[in-house]
């Protein structure tokens, strides 16, 4: 299995973002690989993830970030300090009213706030709500932004590509991805959702993704 996600999403950040002499915090980073593109970027980035192990990871791996243990929803950074606050696929995860709260709270008067979420209708995101269904934290998420008194300065949705030699590779690597063992009902579950498409080789999913640029003004 290989992805262009994280290629299309970094290509995203740099178009529409003011990433120039900024202070920039992405949060909910994992093991740096959107991070390890955004390096050199910007004047200063910190990245935080709750995971200690795999803010570890990434300490090793890469260099150019300041990486940290935290979470959105109380972020350890004193008022209005950051210009741009990244949220990479990682809103969802979070208590989002709190963690978009605590955004606004550290970003400098006229800074951003960018939102990147997955998009529930696209076929990567089908198939994986099979293994794992977080469509209702996503949608929640963006009942949040649409609350929280911010403005929507941009949004638009963009696409990426996941590429799998044959229908077992893609199975497998949901369930690895999730670290679920191997289960024959759930494959097939796979298997017809994927329809025609599970006869390809290789399959080729898109991924829709939404970014929103929020401002406090």
């Amino acid at each position: 299995m290989k992805d262009n996600s994280a290629q299309k999403i970094v290509e995203k950040i740099i178009q529409v973002a003011r990433l120039d002499n900024a202070s920039v915090l992405e949060i909910g980073c994992g093991d740096g690989r959107i991070t390890s593109l955004l390096v050199g970027k910007s004047k200063e980035l910190v990245a935080i993830d709750p995971d200690k192990n795999r803010i570890d990871s990434a300490k090793k791996m890469i260099s150019g970030a300041d990486f940290q243990v935290g979470t959105g929803e109380n972020l350890l950074f004193p008022d209005e300090c950051f210009d741009l606050v990244v949220f990479t696929l990682s809103l969802h995860h979070s208590n989002s009213d709190l963690a978009i709260r605590e955004a606004a709270r550290v970003l400098v008067p006229h800074g951003e706030i960018l939102v990147i979420e997955p998009v529930i209708e696209g076929e990567v995101e089908r198939i994986f709500s099979i293994v794992h269904d977080e469509n209702q934290d996503k949608l929640i998420a963006q009942k949040s932004i649409l609350k929280s008194g911010l403005t929507v300065r941009y949004s638009e949705r963009f696409f990426a590509e996941w590429t799998f030699s044959d229908k077992e590779d893609l199975s497998q690597s949901i369930l690895d991805y999730y670290s679920i063992p191997f289960d024959l009902n759930t494959q097939k579950q796979i298997f017809k959702q994927l329809g025609a498409k599970s006869q390809q080789v290789p399959i080729v999913l898109q991924d829709i993704m939404e970014i929103k640029i929020l401002t406090k003004v």
